[in-house]
């Protein structure tokens, strides 16, 4: 017995500028329960046979236990492939299951694209009937509707805060913006003859004081009581 839910969300970014493989793997525990209710815990780990991650989930009032492993993966589509999940009905009853999981994105505009999210759940035959009774199908379409706008929303969120980080890195104002004045220019005799008035400091050994700071501002220390 085999479930297949797909639903659709819309991304305001280009397919360009999108990749999934890094956005699934760099999504922290806290972010995952946040993108639905039946989000439970998840965690990425790596090892001799690769990439993969643990989901832990409840829907329709069982708890599923994924140990996913890296089928695929690209800057637009990623294929995650749990071949023994944990699949606990009603939390109870222990059953084991498959569980693949599939993300993809195609271009509709040149500055938006689709998320599509599909969730296939492979059920022992003798499931079948308890399968349906249960409902199995209809809470595992609600709980896909409810993830992937919310799977969008996340990948949109980190694609504006990473142009906003790009914007606020300004760039160097070339010397030859700003010419020197020349002799002569008002004001330039006034600052010179304020310069000249203001005393020096003397080489000092040892930490700064405030009295030393202030002397070498041009104010007299006595002034502000040092």
């Amino acid at each position: 017995m085999t479930l297949r839910r797909t639903a659709h969300a819309t991304l305001d970014v280009s397919i360009e500028e999108i990749d999934l493989d890094s956005w699934l793997f760099g999504l922290s525990d806290e972010e995952y329960q946040a993108c639905a209710r039946g989000h439970r815990a998840a965690g990425i780990f790596t090892d001799e046979h690769g990439r993969g991650t643990v989901n832990v989930e409840s829907i329709g009032g069982n708890l599923l236990i994924q140990h996913y492993r890296c089928v695929r993966s690209g800057l637009s589509e990623i294929e995650m492939y749990s071949a023994a999940s944990n699949v606990y009905l009603l939390h109870l009853i222990p059953v084991r299951g498959s569980v693949r999981w599939m993300l993809t994105v195609t271009q509709t505009t040149e500055s938006s694209s689709l998320l599509n999210c599909t969730v296939e759940v492979g059920l022992h035959p003798v499931l079948r009937t308890l399968g349906r009774l249960m409902a199995v199908g209809t809470f595992l379409g609600r709980h896909v509707d409810e993830e992937t706008p919310n799977f969008a929303a996340d990948i949109s969120r980190k694609h504006r805060a990473r142009a906003t980080d790009r914007g606020h890195v300004c760039a160097p104002v070339p010397t030859s913006s700003y010419p020197p004045r020349q002799p002569g220019t008002p004001g330039m005799e006034r600052r010179a003859h304020r310069q000249s008035q203001r005393p020096l400091l003397p080489q000092r050994k040892g930490p700064l004081n405030r009295s030393y700071l202030v002397a070498g501002a041009g104010f007299e220390p006595a002034t502000f009581g040092l």
